[in-house]
């Protein structure tokens, strides 16, 4: 495992919290032969010492994508229980947790940046936001309580339905906010403990892991969303903490060099401030990322509605649970082989023509605003377009990580990918009202029935449609520096570096 040095200028030993793992003898050959070495920063593994930490990364892998899949899918069917409106359920999924992400995400990932402790940058603020995370997910099960008592409170003045959905818009903008504190620096400990030349191969394990998460929940929880609401969110959180906790107690971070301070110079929140969005979208490249991802946020907007064409279609939430989890598993070996031949890619090709093909995928589901078909017929055919989109997501997040790993600059990963969340945010604060007061338009010209969900997927195919235009600028921009080898490939500099 790895072998970190002091770092110079540090006031506390980056070993003191946990022992470094012993190289094992048998990565040697025969003939004695030192094992094979792979080194990023100050971190050097053998074998045994990478395999050891794939493990626990994955580990909390399993644990943070099962709480990333229980919200938007549990949600958005419990708030259509309780009578919530397409626009407020909208609102709910989509603008509290923009604004969570535009006024919290890049404070803590541009702190986790310069911040240096005996844990490293990563882990003090992963085992911070855990607790809270499992405080939210206990809320969120007991929501239905929660309500009564609040409505109790204020002398019966609201329904205990509406005091249950404030209690559910309070928590998912917890949950955003403890997001902030699990979700992204998780992203960012592994760009800081994973081998550059590894990369590729720890995208699929990842994203291996992360689906078959998905499908536990979906083949195993999803169904019963409506009789063990209370259960599952109780469970998912247990695994979480479990998950995450042995995740930071057996990942060691290496050492860092002294930080620059965000706005040095500058002086003040303003100075901040401004050197924030100065180096974030100082250069075309960087403003096309964080187009392409609020683009494709704007687009996703719609998934909850997905859900609920589905079950106006007239499918249940066991058939859609096994849809989607079977779906998914069905999608593994195309993150099998990916992760082995991602090395061989334009990744950044990769994700360009894939968004496109996502869109032309999404306008498959327009065939429900023409015909009318059967339950057997809508199964089958959201079954195969549910197949091919999996297996096209599949090669773009596993092309996505080494590429976001190659445009952005390393020393200030968090920071730069904080700038994505916030044009994420800002678009989402707009797309929430306008998705959900049009399909709440497209409700009354169909007379008040849920055929208005059908128009979802045409809001997907808009806004993939555009994300895959940025993802061919960005694509574009990276040719003309360095050809087809990203791996000649400098970020632009937009500011002053930390150097590492």
């Amino acid at each position: 495992m790895p072998v970190s040095p002091e770092p110079p200028n540090d006031t506390c030993s980056t070993t003191s919290r946990a022992p470094a793992f012993t190289p094992v003898a048998a990565d040697a050959d025969a003939l004695g032969a030192p094992p094979k070495e792979y080194r990023i920063g100050t971190l050097a593994y053998t074998g045994s010492g990478l395999a050891v930490l794939f493990a626990w990364l994955l580990s909390g892998d399993f644990g943070i994508n099962l709480v990333q899949t229980i919200v938007p899918s549990v949600i958005p069917v419990k708030l259509g229980n309780l009578g919530v409106s397409s626009t407020l359920i909208s609102i709910v999924m989509t603008v509290i947790p923009s604004v969570a992400m535009l006024c919290w995400n890049p404070i803590i990932a541009s702190w986790s940046d310069r911040h240096r402790s005996c844990w490293g940058r990563r882990i003090p603020f992963l085992l911070g936001g855990m607790p809270a995370m499992v405080l939210v997910l206990l809320g969120m099960g007991y929501c239905d309580p929660l309500g009564k008592l609040f409505a109790g409170a204020l002398g019966e003045k609201l329904s205990a339905a509406s005091a249950t959905t404030g209690v559910l818009m309070l928590a998912v903008l917890l949950f955003n906010m403890a997001n902030s504190f699990v979700w992204h620096p998780y992203w960012a400990l592994f760009n800081d403990t994973v081998p550059r030349e590894v990369l590729g191969r720890f995208s699929m394990l990842f994203r291996i892991v992360s689906s078959c998460a998905v499908a536990v929940f979906n083949i195993a929880l999803f169904p019963y969303a409506n009789t063990h609401y209370r259960s599952i969110f109780t469970g998912v959180g247990i695994v979480f903490a479990v998950a995450y906790l042995a995740m930071c107690l057996n990942v060691k971070e290496g050492a860092y060099h002294p930080p620059v301070p965000l706005g040095a110079g500058s002086g003040g929140l303003s100075g901040k401030i401004k050197s924030y969005f100065s180096e974030c979208f100082g250069h075309p490249l960087y403003a096309w990322i964080c187009a392409a991802a609020a683009c494709t946020m704007v687009g996703n907007a719609a998934t909850p509605f997905i859900l609920l064409m589905n079950q106006s279609l007239g499918l249940d939430l066991k058939q859609i649970g096994w849809i989607n989890g079977c779906a998914t598993l069905i999608t593994l070996p195309a993150f099998l082989f990916a992760g082995l031949t991602v090395d061989r890619w334009n990744v950044v090709r990769v994700n360009y023509v894939g968004r496109c093909t996502q869109a032309a995928i999404c306008a498959g589901f327009l065939v429900y605003l023409f015909a009318h078909l059967t339950v057997n017929q809508v199964m089958a055919l959201t079954v195969v377009l549910n197949i091919m989109y999996l297996v096209v997501t599949a090669f773009m997040l596993v092309a996505w990580v080494p590429m976001q790993m190659r445009l952005l600059p390393t020393d200030r990963y968090g920071q730069f990918s904080s700038a994505m969340t916030v044009a994420v945010g800002a678009s989402g604060i707009l797309a929430g009202p306008l998705l959900g007061g049009f399909l709440d338009l497209m409700r009354r010209f169909h007379h008040g029935s849920d055929y208005c969900y059908r128009y979802a997927p045409l809001w997907m195919v808009i806004f993939f449609g555009l994300a895959g235009y940025f993802q061919y600028r960005i694509h574009r921009y990276v040719q003309s520096v360095c050809g087809d080898d990203l791996r000649k490939f400098v970020p632009p500099d937009t500011g002053s570096l930390n150097k590492q």
